[in-house]
């Protein structure tokens, strides 16, 4: 019989709710209407949201330009192997690294016109700049679980409007690029310039040791002539002893043996050429233009051709990457979901003013039940 009596009271209560609900329904009607109005305000009113999307991938062999060649010409002088697929991966490796960069992303914002007129009643807003920086501009790594044909990666920034988000993230790809291969030219000039200064002290070398080897000739031709003089040993004497005779061969074939090889080093028989001998060769020495060995002018034409790549490293273009994707135009708006806001604001002001009213019964259904008692 208890039993019964519970499920009958529980029946009974429901029933109640139930009319108490629908003698209350203009006041649930009335309160979802209200807050779908607060919903359509907020919806129609809120910061919207648009997002557009790049996907980037290493660059082709067409996509490096002029750099390529030069490049080329480069490894050629220097008589380095060059390989085109290295370079461009050389280059995306320089823009993967600068586009995960906070520093670059805060340089390319602050000088951004969405930034600036973001920013034009808030003064230099660190947070506006922070959420531009990471919350809206978001990089996706190709996940090969979850999309297997994904090959690059996926740059997204989110906006207020479909063409700002767009052409916000173009304008961010073009910095980083422009950023990543100005690293990479300023590599280059630096092998470029050690290059040309290791050939230039190389070939300081070769003049210092010329230079060297012409004074010693002079000072030994000039001792010898003085000594000649003294002697009075105006020219060359033919009667000679075959020893010395062989001597005078050596000396007088000087001009074809390393100076340090031959006799004319030390001066000892030299003199006996003759004043009018020595003063020929002091003259032809003195006067004669410098000839450096075949190395020498080898170095002198790398330098020529080195130095002829530094104008065009400045007119030199390429690119660090390639779209596999370039950004997209939004179609979609990410934020606000008006018709879900709508919906959720008017669900939520009748189940709010149900509630009320449920409370406001169990609690006037509690008082009767203590006056009862």
């Amino acid at each position: 019989m208890t039993n019964s009596e519970l499920v009958k009271n529980d029946e009974i209560d429901l029933i109640d709710l139930i009319k108490v609900l629908w003698k209350k329904k203009l006041t649930v009607i009335l309160s979802a209407f209200l807050f779908t109005i607060v919903a359509a305000i907020y919806a129609f009113t809120a910061k919207e949201k648009w997002t557009s999307i790049a996907e980037v991938i290493s660059p082709r062999a067409s996509d490096l330009g002029t750099y390529l060649e030069l490049r080329k010409e480069y490894a050629l002088i220097a008589g380095t192997d060059f390989d085109a697929g290295s370079l461009a991966k050389e280059l995306y490796e320089k823009f993967d690294r600068l586009i995960y960069s906070l520093d670059e992303r805060e340089a390319f914002f602050k000088q951004s016109g969405e930034y600036k007129r973001l920013a034009e009643d808030k003064g230099d807003d660190y947070k506006l700049l922070f959420d531009m920086m990471t919350k809206d501009t978001v990089i996706t790594k190709p996940d090969e679980k979850k999309d297997p044909d994904a090959i690059g990666k996926k740059i997204s920034f989110t906006a207020e409007s479909p063409e700002i988000a767009r052409d916000t993230l173009k304008e961010f790809i073009n910095y980083v690029n422009n950023k990543a291969f100005q690293m990479d030219i300023n590599e280059f000039l630096i092998w470029l310039n050690q290059r040309i200064n290791a050939l230039n002290y190389e070939k300081s070398l070769i003049e210092q040791d010329v230079a060297i080897q012409k004074s010693v000739r002079i000072n030994n031709l000039s001792r010898a002539y003085e000594i000649a003089a003294e002697a009075g040993i105006k020219e060359y004497s033919r009667i000679l002893s075959g020893d010395n005779l062989a001597i005078s061969n050596i000396m007088a074939s000087d001009t074809r043996i390393p100076l340090s090889d031959s006799q004319l080093s030390d001066g000892t028989y030299l003199f006996m050429l003759g004043e009018k001998y020595l003063q020929a060769q002091l003259d032809i020495v003195k006067n004669q233009p410098v000839i450096y060995p075949p190395k020498y002018y080898s170095i002198q034409e790398d330098l020529k051709k080195l130095k002829e790549l530094l104008p065009k490293v400045k007119e030199a273009k390429a690119q660090t990457y390639t779209y596999q994707a370039s950004p997209s135009y939004p179609i979609q708006r990410d934020w606000p979901k008006r018709l879900f806001i709508l919906l959720g604001g008017g669900v939520f002001g009748g189940a709010l003013s149900i509630f009320f009213i449920l409370i406001s019964y169990l609690f006037n259904q509690n008082r009767r039940t203590e006056y009862k008692d």
